[in-house]
């Protein structure tokens, strides 16, 4: 993989790939942007849930 720097070309083969906690990063920008506000998580979705898996939706949100 080549990035550009500073007008140059940067090997980065060697380099390993990063970790990433996705779950982390989603919780955060869920977090942020307040999307428990806007979504109605009482509410079945369309298509709809399975009951436990509405259930189990539902147990996420105080």
């Amino acid at each position: 993989m080549k990035l550009f720097q500073d007008d140059k070309v940067k090997d980065m083969s060697g380099d390993e790939e990063p970790v990433v906690n996705l779950s982390e990063i989603l919780g955060e920008v869920d977090r942020e942007a307040a999307l428990d506000l806007a979504i109605a998580y009482s509410v079945q979705p369309v298509p709809p849930l399975s009951e436990s898996d509405f259930q189990w939706v539902r147990s996420l949100r105080v």
